[in-house]
């Protein structure tokens, strides 16, 4: 799978990237049932990247989830220490204006409700990276730029 026009993925890329979504790192993290297939994947050959926004969203489940300040500090260190944080680029963010519209008009053939903003980031750093997103997240399923956890 090659980057999507526009995209200018840096460096040289031998094994599939992984970017993995806020749904997979919750479930890794807090040891969800699909945290071993999690693992698996992060153990894995090839690139693991976190989009920057991810670590917002996995901040803000855990928080409305009654976690304390400090254990969530120490989740977020644990997702910079195994995976690449990224910050989004002018392709991301140029792909993710693109990327919005089409998971919006998606979502509602669908029906399962509407896409995150977040959501359209995640895809577009897989699109512009040339890799997959590691997700269960119901606004990713059937795209080709995913690898569903989960069964």
């Amino acid at each position: 799978m090659g980057a999507r026009e526009g995209c200018d993925p840096s460096g040289s890329r031998t094994a599939l990237t992984v970017i993995v979504d806020s749904y997979a790192w919750v479930e890794f993290l807090s040891a969800g049932p699909h945290g071993p297939e999690v693992r698996e994947r992060l153990e894995s050959p090839g690139e693991i990247v976190t989009p920057d926004l991810v670590l917002a969203e996995v901040a803000r489940v855990f928080a409305r989830q009654g976690m304390e300040r400090d254990r969530i500090a120490g989740h977020l260190r644990s997702i910079g220490a195994l995976s690449s944080v990224l910050a989004v680029s002018v392709d991301v963010a140029l792909e993710t204006a693109r990327t919005s519209e089409e998971l919006r008009q998606r979502s509602r053939r669908m029906r399962t409700g509407p896409p995150s903003f977040a959501d359209a980031v995640v895809l577009s750093f897989a699109r512009c990276l040339g890799g997959k997103v590691l997700t269960a997240d119901k606004h990713f399923r059937g795209l080709p730029e995913v690898d569903w956890i989960g069964g």
